[in-house]
C-alpha cells in the first residue's frame, strides 16, 4: 500500500512540473493554423531561439499604490523594462506591448535599442492615470512581442503584489531580486534553458527567482579606423574582430554607406549587409577575427564622409546581435556626377544683320550659365566664346549666307565645369536678300534729296509751258525766260 501511495505522488508530481513548464513557455515562433504540424520545442530544437524577458520589476516583486500612482519599492514611479530579439537580423517590423490584469487593449512600449525608438531589442513603458488597472494583491504583467506583421508573436509574464502606499517606502526592497548569471559564463546551461523556454523557478508562494545569463558579446572594426581617408576607385580591406562564448554559433557582416547612426538592415531578406571572411584560429566558422575586401563599384560608398557598420549576428544557443561602427572620408579620382544643362539656339535681327544666340541654362535650377565654354559652326563658318552674364552667347550669320538664301545649319558644344558636355543643332530656313535694296535702304536722305530736287524742276518746267500758252493765245510774243 505504502508503495503504490509513493508511486502515485511521483506520478503526480511529475504530471504537475511538466504543466508549469509548458504554461510558462516564451518562446516565439511564426503562427501555424494548422495545429497537426506543431512540434513541441523540446523535441525539435530551434536554431534561431526568439523570446523576450521583463527585467524590471521581477516576478514576486512588491509594488506600491496610491489611486492611480504606481510606484516600485525604492519609490521611483512604476515602469516596466525588458529586452527581447527584436530585430535581430532575423525578425523585422517588430514592436512591444503590455497588457496588465487581462484588461485590454494592450499599451504600446517605447524602443530604447541603440538603433532608436524602433529597436526593441530593449523596451520600457511607464505606468500613467490613463491605464491604471493594479490593485492591491495579486496583478499579473503581461509583455507581448510582435514581428513580421503578426506572423510571429511571443508572451512573456510576471505577477507582482500591489500593496497600499501608507506614505512610506521601505529601507530596502521586501521583493525578490533578480539574480544575474556571471556576465560571459555561458556553462550554466539552466539559465539559457530558462530564456528559451521562460520557465521560472520557485522557491515559495511569495518568491521566485530568475536566473538570466547574458553573455558578453561584442564586435569590432579594426581597420580602417575612425576618420580615415579611403579611396573607393581601389579596393578597400576591412578586417575586425568579435568576442562570443565558445559554444555560440555566430557570423560578422559589414554594411556600407551614409548613415548618421550604425546602419541596420532593412528586412530580413533585403539589406546591403555582405557576409564577412572568418580569420579566428578555429577555422571557417570562427570569427572572432574577421574580415571583407570591398571592391571599387560594388560598394554604396560615395565622396565626403561615409559609414560603415559591422554586425555580429548570434543564432544558437541565444540569438543575440551587436554592432560597431566607423566614419570614413571616402575619395574618388573620378570626377563626381555632373550635373545637366539645357542649350537652345535662336535666330534674331533683320536683312544682313540677323545673328544666331545661343543660352545655356542649369536643367534643374533654370540658372543661366555664366562663362560657359560655346564652340559651333554655321553651315561652313566656326565660331566660338563664351556666355555672358545672362547666359548668352551670339554670332552673326555670314552675308554670304544670307545673300544665298540656304538654309541655316547650326551645330554647337557647350562645357562647363561641373555640367555633362551639351551637344546639340538646328537649322533656319533661308530666303535670298539682295545687297543692292539693302544699300538703298540704308540711306534714305540721299534718295529723298534727289527726288524733291527733280519734282521741283519738273513743276518749273510746267509752270514756263503754261504761260507760254496764255501769252501766244492773246497774240502776245514774249520769249521767256525774260531778258
Amino acid at each position: 500500500m505504502i508503495y503504490k501511495i509513493l508511486l502515485i505522488f511521483i506520478l503526480s508530481t511529475t504530471v504537475f512540473i511538466g504543466a508549469s513548464l509548458l504554461s510558462a513557455s516564451a518562446q516565439i515562433l511564426p503562427q501555424n493554423n494548422n495545429p497537426t504540424t506543431t512540434v513541441p520545442s523540446s523535441l525539435a530544437p530551434v536554431k534561431n531561439p526568439y523570446g523576450l524577458r521583463t527585467t524590471d520589476p521581477t516576478n514576486g516583486e512588491k509594488i506600491f499604490i496610491n489611486g492611480t500612482n504606481y510606484f516600485d519599492a525604492t519609490g521611483k514611479k512604476l515602469a516596466l523594462t525588458g529586452f527581447s530579439v527584436a530585430n535581430s537580423g532575423n525578425l523585422t517590423g517588430c514592436d512591444v506591448s503590455i497588457v496588465t490584469n487581462n484588461v485590454f487593449p494592450y499599451q504600446p512600449a517605447n524602443g530604447t535599442g541603440i538603433l532608436g525608438i524602433k529597436d526593441f531589442s530593449k523596451w520600457s513603458y511607464t505606468f500613467g492615470s490613463k491605464y491604471a488597472n493594479l490593485h492591491e494583491g495579486s496583478n499579473k504583467i503581461t509583455s507581448k512581442l510582435t514581428c513580421e506583421a503578426g506572423n510571429a508573436k511571443a508572451h512573456y509574464s510576471i505577477n507582482v503584489t500591489g500593496v497600499k502606499f501608507n506614505g512610506t517606502f521601505p529601507q530596502t526592497p521586501t521583493s525578490l531580486t533578480t539574480v544575474a548569471g556571471q556576465i560571459g559564463n555561458a556553462s550554466q546551461p539552466s539559465s539559457i534553458s530558462n530564456l528559451q523556454t521562460g520557465a521560472a523557478t520557485s522557491t515559495g508562494s511569495n518568491t521566485s527567482t530568475e536566473i538570466i545569463d547574458m553573455p558578453v558579446m561584442s564586435v569590432e572594426i579594426r581597420s580602417p579606423i575612425n576618420d580615415e581617408i579611403v579611396n573607393i576607385d581601389n579596393p578597400i580591406a576591412v578586417n575586425g574582430s568579435s568576442d562570443y562564448p565558445q559554444n555560440y554559433d555566430c557570423e560578422v557582416l559589414l554594411a556600407d554607406g551614409n548613415s548618421a547612426g550604425v546602419i541596420a538592415p532593412t528586412s530580413a531578406n533585403h539589406s546591403n549587409f555582405k557576409k564577412t571572411l572568418a580569420k579566428g584560429v578555429n577555422g571557417s566558422g570562427d570569427y572572432r577575427n574577421w574580415s571583407i575586401v570591398l571592391e571599387p563599384g560594388l560598394t554604396n560608398l560615395k565622396n565626403g564622409s561615409q559609414s560603415l557598420t559591422a554586425k555580429l549576428q548570434c543564432y544558437s544557443p541565444l540569438s543575440s546581435v551587436k554592432f560597431a561602427k566607423v566614419n570614413v572620408e571616402v575619395t574618388s579620382s573620378k570626377p563626381v556626377e555632373l550635373v545637366t544643362m539645357d542649350v537652345s539656339i535662336d535666330k534674331a535681327g533683320q536683312g544682313l544683320n540677323q545673328r544666331i544666340i545661343i543660352g545655356a541654362n542649369d536643367a534643374i535650377t533654370n540658372d543661366p550659365l555664366v562663362e560657359t565654354t560655346i564652340t559651333g559652326s554655321i553651315n561652313d563658318q566656326k565660331f566660338s566664346g563664351s556666355t555672358d552674364a545672362d547666359g548668352k552667347y551670339s554670332t552673326s550669320i555670314p552675308t554670304s549666307l544670307l545673300e544665298s538664301g540656304d538654309t541655316i545649319n547650326v551645330s554647337v558644344t557647350v562645357t562647363k565645369d561641373g555640367y555633362k558636355l551639351k551637344k546639340t543643332s538646328t537649322s533656319f530656313e533661308g530666303a535670298p536678300i539682295s545687297t543692292e535694296s539693302e544699300t538703298i535702304a540704308s540711306k534714305p536722305s540721299t534718295n529723298n534729296d534727289e527726288t524733291n530736287n527733280n519734282n521741283e524742276a519738273d513743276l518749273a518746267d510746267r509752270i514756263f509751258d503754261d504761260v507760254q500758252k496764255q501769252l501766244s493765245e492773246q497774240g502776245i510774243n514774249i520769249p521767256l525766260p525774260f531778258g
